[in-house]
C-alpha cells in the first residue's frame, strides 16, 4: 500500500511539471506570435571590389501640411533621412532603372506603403562610390526616423531593430507582421563579409 502511494505521487507531481511546462511555453509563443520573418533575395556588390499584435492604427497628422519634393526623375517614391542627410528617389519595381548598380533599389518581394501591415524594403550600396547611397546608414540608431514620400502621402517610419546577418545572396527579415515596415539594407561598415538590416515601424501619415 505504502509503494502504490509513493508511485501515485510521483506520477502527480510528473503530471504537475508536464502542465507547468506546457503553460510556460505556451505564454511564450503568445508573446512571439506577432513576429515573423521572410527570407529574401538581394544581390550586393562587394564594395571591396566595386571601388566605385492587433493591427497597428496608424495616427494621420495634420498640424503641418505636407509639400511633396520635386520629382522630375518620375520616382516612385524618395527616402529621406534628414539625421544622415540622405534624400534619394526610388523606381518601380519593374522599372528598369530599379538596379542596385543605379539607385536606390525597390526590391521584389516589397509591398507599397499603403498596403496594410506591408513592408517596403529597399537595398543600396555602402562604401565610397557614387551610388553608395546607404554610406551613412550605420549612423543610424534605434528611434530614429526615416520618411518615404510616395503617391502624394508622407509615410513616417521609426527605426525599432538592427541586425547583422551573413552577406550570402539572402536575407531574413525580423519584423512584425502586424505593422507597416520599412526595411532597408547594404552592407556592414568595414566587413565586408556582412549585411545590415533596419527594421523600422510606421509611426504617422501625411
Amino acid at each position: 500500500m505504502s509503494k502504490l502511494s509513493n508511485r501515485t505521487i510521483v506520477i502527480i507531481a510528473f503530471i504537475a511539471i508536464i502542465g507547468g511546462l506546457l503553460i510556460i511555453s505556451a505564454d511564450y509563443l503568445k508573446g512571439k506570435k506577432d513576429r515573423a520573418y521572410q527570407k529574401v533575395s538581394i544581390s550586393l556588390y562587394n564594395e571591396k571590389n566595386n571601388h566605385d499584435n492587433t493591427p497597428q492604427n496608424i495616427e494621420e497628422t495634420e498640424e503641418e501640411p505636407y509639400v511633396p519634393t520635386p520629382n522630375p526623375n518620375g520616382y516612385l517614391g524618395i527616402l529621406t533621412i534628414d539625421k544622415i542627410n540622405l534624400q534619394q528617389g526610388f523606381f518601380d519595381k519593374n522599372n528598369e532603372h530599379n538596379n542596385v548598380s543605379e539607385n536606390l533599389t525597390f526590391l521584389s518581394p516589397s509591398n507599397y506603403p499603403d498596403e496594410k501591415n506591408g513592408n517596403v524594403i529597399l537595398v543600396a550600396h555602402s562604401g565610397v562610390t557614387r551610388i553608395a547611397y546607404f554610406k551613412n546608414l550605420y549612423q543610424l540608431k534605434v528611434g530614429d526616423i526615416a520618411k518615404v514620400e510616395y503617391n502624394g502621402h508622407l509615410y513616417t517610419y521609426k527605426i525599432d531593430n538592427i541586425y547583422n546577418e551573413t552577406k550570402d545572396g539572402n536575407v531574413t527579415i525580423y519584423r512584425d507582421t502586424n505593422k507597416q515596415t520599412l526595411t532597408m539594407i547594404t552592407c556592414t561598415k568595414n566587413d565586408n563579409t556582412k549585411q545590415t538590416i533596419y527594421i523600422a515601424y510606421l509611426e504617422s501619415v501625411k
